[in-house]
């Protein structure tokens, strides 16, 4: 019972409770449910990069993002084949230029655990667009993550909207997207209009 409660105990008061939660006590208990472990795992992503009424101060950011990367450690340790996980390490891993060979490590064990997940493509390629640093390797898996999305009406619209963002990968999606039916060239085209008024 203390396992499946510690998730709704560390992560219920104030963003300041909150940190000092994460902070104080990164690990997750070792027999928590996947459903402990997504609180656990959204709590931090929740802090990190959600506004919120509450947002965490400036000079608290390095002591929460080093306590929400411990926490990712811990979470994939419970749970190495849950590729949401292995994003979140990612993401926390990537605050630190110290630990670009984790974050990359990280990042293609989620494509390898969830390689179809349009959300999580979504992600990878925003998060591997903020690395110019990131080896051939990596900005594969950003080429890979785009051709997911340009296969699914979901993810077209996710697609349209780093297309207007991140202008350095528009020749790369116009690639995936001229691989596509006709009529799907045509919706991602009117989602890049609707996006762009």
């Amino acid at each position: 019972m203390s396992v499946e409660s510690a998730p709704f105990l560390n992560t219920a008061g104030t963003a300041p409770d909150r940190l000092q939660a994460v902070a104080s006590n990164p690990d997750v208990p070792f027999l928590s449910s996947k459903r402990a472990l997504g609180l656990f795992d959204s709590d931090c992503l929740k802090l990190a990069f959600e506004p919120t009424a509450d947002p965490i101060p400036f000079e608290d950011r390095p002591r929460l993002n080093e306590g929400c990367y411990e926490r990712a450690k811990s979470l994939v340790a419970a749970a190495p084949g849950n590729a949401i996980l292995w994003l979140s390490l990612a993401r926390f891993a990537a605050t630190d230029a110290g630990r670009r060979d984790t974050t990359f490590r990280a990042i293609e064990l989620s494509r390898a655990y969830g390689p179809w997940q349009h959300a999580l493509a979504t992600d990878r390629t925003q998060l591997i667009s903020l690395m110019p640093d990131a080896p051939p390797a990596i900005k594969a898996i950003a080429d890979a993550d785009i051709e997911t999305l340009a296969a699914s009406y979901r993810g077209r619209d996710d697609l349209a909207k780093i297309y207007i963002t991140t202008p350095d990968r528009r020749d790369r999606i116009t690639a995936a997207i001229e691989k596509r039916p006709t009529n799907e060239q045509g919706h991602f085209l009117s989602l890049i209009r609707r996006n762009m008024q």
